[in-house]
């Protein structure tokens, strides 16, 4: 009988722990706020021209990975915070079917890499979905001429509730597991696939964890439940913030530092400013995690491509 009296006080003090950390959570993401979006420049490179996915750089500070959406060449591109540079590598053995983000994982100080998602369907009929990756590196130490990617690594991934399309890829510092989420489900789908299964040979199946209660439609008209598509997210470096956006808004949340982010997404988000764009789908945290950038997939007819930013307070 005393062992299970205390078994029980236990489990009631691992409750009152658990309870504490989500209100100390939920605590951080109400204090942090978001200051008023600001136009950093117009993209210098014309050939970025349907931006899906970026990610920020971790070897080259100030620096953003940028990806094209599908049919573009299979090349990743580097650009500075305020849109400017021309750079470009060429991904060795990937294809572009339909890239749609980009992830970073920080394993070590030795061993980085940039995720790239194949995961876009938009009339939902592939039978599998492509991650590239390769490790990141420091481009003032690469031969800038021939500016190719050669070790670049591939997962096939399948659903277990057949074709999607899908654009939000998050990575977790904590181990290297990637979230992909569904973009046109009412109630937007999680699934996962643990980072041991990334060197597979054959196809891994991705595992259903939940459905999401935000970025649901409030209205059952077409165009306006277009609104409600989730298009990118990240996870800041610190491992203790994630983004999602939609074309309509941005969720932030405040994730523990090992908490998963199945977990992490379980509580509801914070809506925070953000730029209005015209089909706008890549987003990431700055390198130090002070704000966020996003890049408009398209134009504002007759203007060209900005770069914004929407600080912390």
């Amino acid at each position: 009988m005393k062992l299970a009296h205390w078994f029980r006080l236990g489990i009631l003090a691992l409750i009152v722990w658990a309870c504490q950390s989500l209100y100390i959570i939920d605590a951080q993401m109400a204090k942090t706020n978001f200051s008023a979006t600001v136009d950093e420049g117009v993209l210098e490179n014309i050939e970025i021209d349907e931006a899906s996915g970026m990610v920020a750089s971790r070897l080259n500070p100030e620096l953003f990975w940028v990806v094209n959406d599908s049919q573009d060449l299979n090349r990743i591109f580097l650009i500075d915070r305020y849109g400017i540079g021309k750079v470009e590598f060429l991904l060795q053995g990937a294809q572009n079917r339909d890239w749609e983000d980009l992830a970073y994982w920080y394993k070590s100080p030795q061993e980085s890499y940039v995720y790239v998602a194949d995961i876009g369907d938009n009339r939902q009929e592939y039978g599998s979905y492509f991650i590239y990756r390769f490790k990141e590196f420091d481009i003032s130490s690469t031969d800038m001429v021939t500016r190719i990617i050669k070790q670049v690594e591939k997962v096939e991934i399948v659903l277990p509730d057949g074709s999607k399309d899908m654009e939000c890829m998050l990575v977790d510092q904590l181990n290297g597991d990637i979230y992909l989420i569904s973009k046109r489900d009412d109630k937007k789908r999680l699934y996962r696939i643990k980072n041991e299964q990334f060197k597979s040979k054959s196809p891994v199946e991705a595992e259903f964890v939940r459905k999401l209660n935000f970025s649901q439609p409030s209205s059952e008209l077409a165009v306006l439940k277009q609104l409600y598509n989730i298009t990118a997210g990240d996870v800041a470096s610190n491992n203790q913030e994630i983004i999602i956006r939609n074309y309509l808004e941005v969720y932030y949340w405040k994730k523990g530092k090992h908490e998963s982010i199945a977990e992490t997404l379980k509580r509801p988000p914070k809506i925070v400013p953000s730029k209005l764009e015209p089909q706008g789908e890549a987003i990431a945290f700055s390198y130090i995690s002070d704000g966020f950038y996003t890049i408009s997939e398209v134009a504002s007819s007759p203007g060209p491509v900005h770069m914004y930013f929407t600080p912390k307070k």
